[in-house]
Parts: structure tokens; sequence; C-alpha cells
């Protein structure tokens, strides 16, 4: 089986992953930047690295990236909930950390393939919503950039940066961006492609559609949303496969 390197390992979502991934057979290293994280990662079945992304180097990551060797990265690493608190932690956090992993996997060679996370509507707000999007959306776009701007906007920046550097970096990326999800129940069921922001999802369900892309090859080039919906998860994540589903010319722009 593959190896699988997540960047930002304790998240809820990411040990989600992980005890999918472990059970279908993977390899799991999870880099984390607090040593309490270990046991809990250890009893999932990943081999915890200890690194903070927030200050290492690119080639402090590229390191990490060599020494392990994986043949799929994700980046699951977001601020989360310090960002209340001081909100340039998404800068530092989900744009610039995640632009020195890309930059990072070049830097170590070997691993092409990236898979992230990120969030639903991060997009150039200056050009109209996306044509697929209802009127629910686009309240909801405004609450989202009302509540969250420097988050939404360290995201943007972030996808922004992997799709259009990739002539240079060569990456095999996918990115899935996710509607608000929360600690609801499991239903392994979505809408996914140019879906809306409603309904929400659980992190399971989105756990879910990373493992599914890293099971499928196919999605690789593909930006797509995920939100709530009735469609089975490797049923929705085949179709946009095989639709090779881009959001990226609508929402960046």
């Amino acid at each position: 089986m593959p190896s699988v390197l997540i960047f930002g390992g304790s998240g809820k979502i990411a040990k989600f992953i992980t005890e999918s991934l472990v059970r279908k057979g993977y390899q799991v290293s999870s880099v984390i930047r607090r040593e309490e994280h270990i046991p809990s990662l250890s009893e999932l079945g990943a081999t915890p690295i200890l690194q903070s992304i927030e200050s290492a180097s690119v080639s402090e990551l590229a390191s990490t990236i060599r020494t392990s060797a994986p043949d799929i990265v994700i980046f699951a690493a977001g601020a989360g909930l310090r960002a209340f608190e001081d909100p340039n932690l998404s800068l530092v956090v989900d744009r610039d950390a995640a632009i020195r992993v890309f930059d990072a996997m070049v830097e170590a060679g070997g691993t092409k393939r990236v898979i992230t996370i990120s969030t639903m509507d991060t997009r150039n707000r200056e050009k109209a919503a996306p044509s697929w999007y209802n009127e629910v959306d686009r309240k909801g776009s405004d609450e989202l950039w009302g509540m969250l701007p420097v988050y939404m906007k360290a995201k943007y920046e972030a996808d922004k940066d992997l799709v259009e550097g990739n002539g240079k970096r060569g990456l095999e990326y996918t990115i899935v961006r996710s509607t608000w999800c929360g600690d609801g129940e499991r239903m392994g069921k979505i809408r996914a492609g140019l879906a809306g922001i409603e309904p929400r999802i659980s992190r399971e369900d989105v756990a879910d559609v990373l493992v599914a892309c890293v099971e499928n090859l196919a999605t690789v080039g593909c930006v797509f949303e995920i939100s709530g919906g009735e469609v089975l998860i490797q049923d929705a994540v085949k179709k946009v496969a095989e639709e090779k589903v881009d959001s990226f010319g609508e929402m960046f722009r």
C-alpha cells in the first residue's frame, strides 16, 4: 500500500483520515507541533513527527518529506480556534505554511501528489458569485467572509498559489473545498463538484472524501466543493474525477 504524510495530523479531520487509511493498510506519518498528541496518533497506528510548520523553513520541511518518502502528502493543517484570538495565525498556518509545504515537496523531490483540505467559497470577491450559487449560497458567502475575513483570504491565497504556481512546481494536486463542517453524524453521502454552501457536512464525511481522493488517482487536477447531499461519497468522488471538475476558473480569476 502507498504511504501518506499528513501535515496537521492532530486535527479532528486528520485523525479520521488516519484511522481510515491505517485500517485500509496504508502507512501514515503525521506531522504535529505538540508532543502531547503523540500518544493518540500512535494509538491510531500513525508515526508521529514532531515539527512546527509555523516556524519550519522550506528546507526543514523538505527534510521531513525526504525522510518520510511518502507517496502522497495531505495538507490538513489550520490555525483553528487559535485564529479567533489572533486572526493573523490563519495567514501564518493556512497560507504561508501551506505554500512552504508545496515548495518543500519540490525541494525534496520524489513526492508529487498532494491533496489539500480547503474551504468553500474562497474566491475573488471582486467578481460575481459563482454561477451555480443560489440565494442561500450568496447569503452564506457574505456571512463567511464577514465572520472570517482573514481565514478566507488565507485559504484563497494558498489555493491560488498551488494552482497558479504549478507550472513551475509540477505537483499532482487535488483541492477539496468543504463547506461548514462539524461533529455531526457520518452520513456517507455528499454533494460534490460545483456544490453550494448549504447544507453542512460532518468532519467524518470530509475525511472520507479525502480518503476517496487518496484511492482515486483520477482526482489529480480536480478542484471541487463538497457539502451535505444524497450521493454516496465514492460515487460522488468518482464522478468528480470522470468530469475533471475544476472550480478554479470562476472562483479565482
